[in-house]
């Protein structure tokens, strides 16, 4: 069975009205073509609605079933549609993104704060995670898109760089390397390294520092940039990490240096899965992020 919408708007402008005059003209037809359409659409479900004679329209029994169906369908894409302007507007929505727990640290939260004021009625989710777990996150679809050095495989992500960010040593005060403001890859060689879960971002570009360097492994592998920084301030070892993770390593025996080296930084990338359409609040956020990284 096919019920198209001009049926159902003319069967309740008919039930409103009682009149097929009046109904036909809300109906912008003749009363003829009017009266054509209620019989197609009696005709369609295979009972008859309305009771008419010359001076009155009526619902049947069955009419008022269907009434209550009718009137149901009409409100709820009224209110889909209602709900779909508000987010073209921004007045309403969700928004859930994915990053790592040094961007979700940093800026990110400057940029989340100036988007809620603008458009407060926006539910905003965050979910701090490492980057293959990002990946999942985006690819499932439980977040619209997320941050991540990785692009992920072409087939099923599109990814858009958003900056390099800078790797810093990070060290004690009393470290010979400390009070630099540079440090290159000769002076870490065979110095023990904290290092970082290898299913994060961090752990895939310091690597290749690493093994250049010659660097000693410390023992110690961890997920948490506070725990790293305590080793380090411990005096276990020093360590790299990213620009945006500093704040997490700020410790008072600490100080940290830029490496400097070709690759000797961490790509960022916007993040969503390849084939999916972004909601009018996801679209405007990932704008909003992409106009703030160029700033």
């Amino acid at each position: 069975m096919n019920l198209s919408g001009r049926l159902i708007d003319a069967f309740l402008a008919l039930e409103e009205t009682r009149r097929f005059s009046i109904a036909a003209e809300r109906c912008h037809m003749s009363a003829s073509a009017f009266s054509q359409m209620i019989g197609r659409l009696e005709e369609t479900v295979g009972v008859r609605l309305f009771d008419r004679d010359t001076r009155k329209v009526s619902l049947t029994p069955d009419g008022e079933v269907f009434a209550q169906g009718a009137r149901r369908i009409t409100a709820e894409i009224k209110a889909a549609l209602a709900e779909l302007q508000d987010r073209s507007a921004l007045r309403t929505g969700r928004v859930a993104i994915a990053s790592p727990a040094s961007v979700a640290a940093a800026w990110l939260p400057v940029v989340l704060a100036a988007f809620r004021a603008e458009h407060p009625g926006v539910a905003l989710q965050l979910h701090d995670v490492v980057s293959d777990q990002c990946l999942r996150l985006v690819l499932s679809g439980e977040v619209d898109f997320g941050f991540n050095a990785n692009q992920g495989n072409p087939a099923e992500y599109d990814a858009h760089l958003l900056s390099r960010e800078s790797l810093h040593l990070v060290c004690r005060r009393d470290d010979p390397l400390a009070g630099r403001d540079e440090v290159r890859l000769r002076d870490l060689r065979q110095r023990p390294f904290i290092q970082t879960v290898r299913s994060g971002s961090v752990w895939q570009v310091t690597q290749p520092l690493i093994r250049r360097a010659d660097m000693r492994d410390s023992g110690f592998e961890v997920a948490q940039f506070g725990t790293l920084a305590s080793l380090v301030e411990a005096g276990f070892g020093i360590s790299i990490v990213p620009r945006f993770a500093l704040p997490l390593c700020e410790r008072p025996g600490l100080t940290h240096a830029r490496v400097v080296a070709r690759d000797a930084f961490r790509p960022l990338y916007l993040v969503k899965r390849r084939g999916r359409s972004l909601s009018g609040p996801a679209q405007a956020l990932w704008r909003r992020i992409q106009d703030g990284a160029q700033a």
